[in-house]
């Protein structure tokens, strides 16, 4: 018997002819791939060749973005946490004259960046006339940019941690407190130290001496807190990113009063009756220019009982009435500012604004003339005047 021929792959009879020829065309497939990998090496090398340099480039990428992540971290400003105690070179004492904490604090604020200036010097730049008793903190500063390159920047919002950890890195601040603990006498000092184990910050201060001690919590509730912690560092111009990474988010004005009002509602929270926190709610949410909220945080403030002095540093309740053209409450509120000191030029002016805001024009240009009286080389009196 003759035998059967059998197609080279098809071994299995039973299995469909053009099954059998794809099996034959994909082994005839894999052959000629195998047989010309081995012809040509070169081929497999290239693959392998390109992988490797692949993998060189993503990690060289990646070292790349490593590299740029640390630059930013070694460009931003290192500086020193508080330990638990430090302690400023003191200024020699400048024992104010009568209303000249501010000219003599700042005497003493110029002693530490080497300069010599007395008191007399200062008042005569700062105070606008003999009976002037209230010297505002940007006052101070702006004096101290233009006639001494020193910089500050005006803040409030402060904390225990915020002042220590400026004069633990050689930042002198300036405050704005009660000369004494639940007073109504506008005053400012200099901290320039603090001790953790006797819970006390240390300070040069125009009217009680040099190395005077304030407990925290004390100076905080009761001196520090009625002028919404307001706190001015003062530092060289090279010191500016020092002083702003320090401060934080604070750092910006409208953040710093948010977070103001934050804070102090926290503490009516705990308190309803606390007036000092109503009245810095009040003197945030203006600064912000909500008006409405300032005006019903200030009157919150006030019917709780301000002291008879509040409106002898911090105008802001008058400026409020005023930009809700309420003009007869604002004239009402700053005469009770005046009483005891009519030399308030700024004052003046904002009853001026009142008036105008009545319609009174010659009420307004005797109260715009009063506070150039007071105030000679008054900018804001002398365009007020122009308008009217």
């Amino acid at each position: 018997m003759e035998p059967k021929l059998l197609h080279p792959i098809s071994f299995n009879p039973r299995i469909p002819y053009p099954v059998t020829i794809l099996l034959a065309g994909f082994a005839t497939f894999i052959i000629s791939f195998i047989y010309f990998l081995n012809l040509d090496s070169d081929f497999v090398y290239k693959i392998q060749r390109q992988a490797v340099v692949q993998k060189i480039e993503n990690y060289e990428y990646s070292l790349r973005e490593k590299a740029a992540t640390q630059a930013v971290h070694t460009e931003a400003v290192s500086y020193q946490l508080p330990s638990d105690f430090a302690v400023l070179p003191s200024a020699k004492w400048v024992p104010q004259t009568f209303n000249n904490c501010g000219p003599a604090t700042t005497s003493m604020v110029l002693q530490y960046f080497g300069y010599s200036v007395s008191q007399e010097d200062t008042k005569s730049a700062l105070r606008t006339n003999p009976d002037d008793k209230n010297v505002f903190t940007f006052e101070i500063s702006d004096y101290l940019r233009k006639n001494y390159n020193i910089e500050s920047k005006l803040l409030y919002n402060g904390s225990a941690q915020t002042l220590k950890t400026l004069i633990a890195n050689g930042i002198y601040v300036m405050v704005e407190d009660w000369l004494h603990p639940n007073e109504d006498i506008g005053h400012v000092t200099i901290l320039r130290g603090f001790d953790d184990k006797r819970g006390m910050f240390i300070a040069d201060d125009s009217y009680l001496g040099t190395n005077i001690k304030y407990p925290y919590e004390e100076f905080d509730k009761t001196q520090w807190k009625p002028f919404n912690r307001e706190y001015l560092p003062v530092y060289k111009p090279e010191q500016k990113a020092l002083v702003e990474t320090i401060v934080g988010n604070d750092w910006d004005e409208k953040t710093m009063f948010e977070n103001a009002v934050e804070k102090n509602l926290a503490d009516t929270k705990k308190d309803s009756e606390d007036m000092y926190a109503w009245f810095n709610v009040g003197t945030s949410y203006f600064a912000l220019g909500k008006f409405q909220e300032a005006k019903s945080a200030f009157e919150k403030s006030k019917e709780i009982g301000w002291p008879k002095r509040m409106l002898w540093y911090q105008i802001q309740p008058v400026e409020t009435y005023i930009a809700l053209s309420e003009s007869d409450k604002a004239i009402q509120l700053a005469n009770v500012g005046l009483i005891g000191n009519d030399s308030f030029s700024e004052l003046h002016l904002e009853k001026a604004k009142a008036y105008k805001g009545l319609g009174d024009m010659g009420k307004a240009r005797e109260e715009t003339e009063k506070a150039l009286y007071y105030h000679p080389n008054y900018p804001d009196a002398k365009e007020f005047l122009n308008s009217l």
